[in-house]
């Protein structure tokens, strides 16, 4: 009997055509519920296994198995209701972020470390001093967890060039600073901490890595991707591969015109593919552009988990997406990019509960 770690992963393996498989990427959701203790009352003190397995779905867990140190840097963290405050203090610079409170209660960074070309000299320092180290004192804990009703998928850090804008430089004025030459010794030094991580990672058990780069065409033009990523994606997925291990780059936009390139480098999974309105290429049209050697995962639009749209139209947009699932092997049907903080239940378990009609009675 094939158990539900069997199904994902063979999603990732050629074959024919099968059964729809509703995977639902429930790490947004379940962080932010239960950081704020709002999580439904009947799964108040659950963990998100056991929340997916009472959907009869699939677990997906991200697990982070690294830290960052950087020793001779002081960090200074001020917290406040409203807003937040990191100091960086080097031996010879001092940068400083701040966040504030978005209307759902999240962060939204407002003021990055680097805010001129005045501050890239600190920030190379800090760099410089960062380290990734390995920590998997929970991975054995989360795999028997997890057993075999899902995948313990292994997080990596950002790729360097979306660290370098989402955590450094921010997606705007950072953009400006990319020519400059300590950028790019920011870029050298986070690629090799990043490349020697992934060595210790490709030795872990597990078979699936994901790449959390939350990639978006809007801020990323093909010959970006190929200066700042494609490399970095090839050397990461040859370490991989060596391994046995694949590896999955979640998305988080419009993403049509990096399908092809993304593609070329071996990657062998896309978590987050949508049509129109909120990206830009079905699970249909995206096969066609990376061909029939990459697992797509998505179809679903976030939007239509909400209760502010018509059931009949969340109901249209799934009927569409399992028809798509179910065209080739390697799809994955799940909720784009990931299910947002706002879902309504009924609609998640309503997808589930026509997944497992569907599989049981083969009709799809």
């Amino acid at each position: 009997m094939m158990t539900l770690k069997a199904d994902l992963l063979s999603c990732f393996l050629e074959g024919e055509a099968a059964p729809p498989l509703f995977v639902p990427d429930l790490t947004l959701w379940y962080e932010w519920h239960q950081s704020r203790g709002t999580l439904p009352e009947d799964w108040q003190g659950r963990s998100l296994p056991e929340i997916a397995r009472r959907l009869n779905a699939p677990i997906w867990l991200p697990v982070q198995v690294w830290r960052i140190e950087t020793p001779g840097i002081e960090t200074k963290t001020v917290e406040e209701a409203d807003k937040r405050t990191i100091t960086y203090e080097t031996p010879a610079w001092s940068l400083t972020a701040r966040w504030t409170r978005g209307p759902n209660g999240d962060w939204w960074q407002t003021e990055y470390p680097v805010k001129s070309e005045g501050d890239l000299e600190g920030a190379v320092e800090l760099i410089e001093s960062r380290s990734y180290v390995l920590d998997t004192s929970r991975l054995s804990n989360l795999r028997a967890d997890v057993a075999q009703d899902g995948v313990v998928a292994l997080a990596l850090p950002k790729r360097p060039y979306s660290q370098i804008l989402h955590d450094f430089l921010g997606w705007s004025d950072g953009l400006l600073l990319l020519g400059e030459p300590e950028v790019q010794k920011m870029l050298t030094l986070l690629e090799s901490k990043l490349q020697h991580l992934v060595e210790q990672v490709a030795e872990l058990p597990g078979e699936i890595v994901l790449s959390p780069d939350n990639l978006d065409g809007q801020f990323i033009s093909p010959g970006a991707f190929q200066r700042y990523l494609a490399g970095s994606y090839r050397r990461t997925c040859e370490l991989l591969h060596d391994h046995d291990k694949r590896i999955v780059i979640h998305i988080g936009g419009p993403i049509r015109r990096l399908l092809e390139p993304l593609a070329e480098t071996g990657a062998d999974g896309i978590e987050g593919i949508c049509g129109r309105p909120q990206s830009d290429a079905s699970l249909s049209e995206a096969r066609g552009l990376v061909g029939p050697g990459m697992t797509l995962w998505g179809g679903v639009p976030q939007d239509v988990l909400l209760d502010a749209r018509p059931w009949d139209e969340f109901e249209t947009a799934v009927a569409h997406a399992v028809a798509q699932s179910t065209e080739k092997d390697r799809m994955i049907l799940g909720v784009a990019d990931r299910v947002p903080v706002q879902t309504e239940l009924d609609r998640l378990k309503a997808i589930s509960s026509w997944i497992q009609a569907s599989r049981s009675t083969k009709e799809w």
